[in-house]
């Protein structure tokens, strides 16, 4: 499986890092991935290695402030200046293969890939993966936390805590949780922008879910303690255009977790339908 490093200027000048894996036989589409709050793209390798093996180009990035990505460690200062990191990696596909595009976005990844699907122009994305997408916590902010994230954003944007996130509820399998908590390009920093914003964009989405025009499969671990399934559940009854499965068995991540060979496949298979 051949990788091919990618270095992207963003529109404020941070230095977007990727990688590109390529199908050994002709591609039948190509698979861009958008990670999760905390992680970076070289935890989507062995993902890549499945999505090749059934004829994808597969492109992923870290976002900024996350992996080998410039940028503040858990911050941005605005969702639309995620949306513009997409739209960047988005025309980067565009002009590098003539193929369909399929976009797949995790977690903090699908809230960023769900917002841009419902506001920006997507008539060069095929298809979507909506996995386990920040929509609707597994618990509610308080109205304190949010006012108190309010107030930061306006007086210290940048401003971090830690996001919480314990690597026992990411899978079933205590080996990749531990790997997680090994990794030194994983983090744990949140800042008040980035929380104001997703919080902000996952209630916007799910009342606006009926403007959604690409066709996407959403994807949820039915006993994920991080993200509640009900967002992505509310997400597929309030669209025209989604399908959903949730998988049994399965935590927040479901391209890592017991079943995740099958989930990957699946998730293949759909693609091919789509194209």
């Amino acid at each position: 499986m051949k990788q091919e490093e990618i270095n992207l200027k963003s529109t404020d000048g941070l230095s977007l890092k990727g990688g590109t894996w390529f199908s050994n036989d002709k591609a039948v589409g190509t698979v861009l991935i958008v990670h999760g709050l905390g992680e970076h793209f070289g935890r989507y390798t062995h993902v890549a290695k499945i999505m090749t093996a059934n004829h994808f180009n597969v492109v992923a990035y870290d976002q900024r402030g996350h992996g080998i990505s410039e940028g503040k460690r858990g911050h941005s200062p605005s969702q639309n200046q995620l949306l513009d990191d997409l739209s960047l990696f988005v025309s980067y596909c565009k002009e590098s293969f003539n193929n369909d595009l399929f976009v797949y976005g995790h977690s903090f990844g699908g809230n960023v890939l769900t917002t841009y699907l419902l506001q920006r122009e997507t008539s060069h994305i095929k298809a979507a993966v909506i996995s386990s997408a920040w929509l609707k916590l597994a618990f509610t902010p308080s109205a304190f936390k949010v006012a108190l994230a309010k107030i930061m954003n306006y007086i210290w944007p940048s401003f971090s805590q830690e996001n919480d996130i314990d690597s026992n509820d990411l899978t079933y399998v205590d080996d990749l949780n531990l790997e997680y908590g090994e990794d030194h390009l994983v983090h744990s920093s949140i800042s008040a922008s980035l929380f104001l914003n997703a919080h902000m964009s996952a209630e916007w989405c799910l009342k606006n879910a009926n403007k959604l025009t690409t066709q996407s499969l959403i994807i949820h671990g039915e006993d994920d303690p991080i993200v509640s399934p009900e967002g992505s559940k509310l997400l597929h009854q309030n669209s025209t255009c989604s399908t959903i499965k949730i998988w049994s068995k399965t935590k927040h991540e479901p391209h890592n977790d017991l079943r995740r060979e099958e989930i990957i496949t699946f998730v293949c298979s759909w693609f091919k339908s789509m194209g």
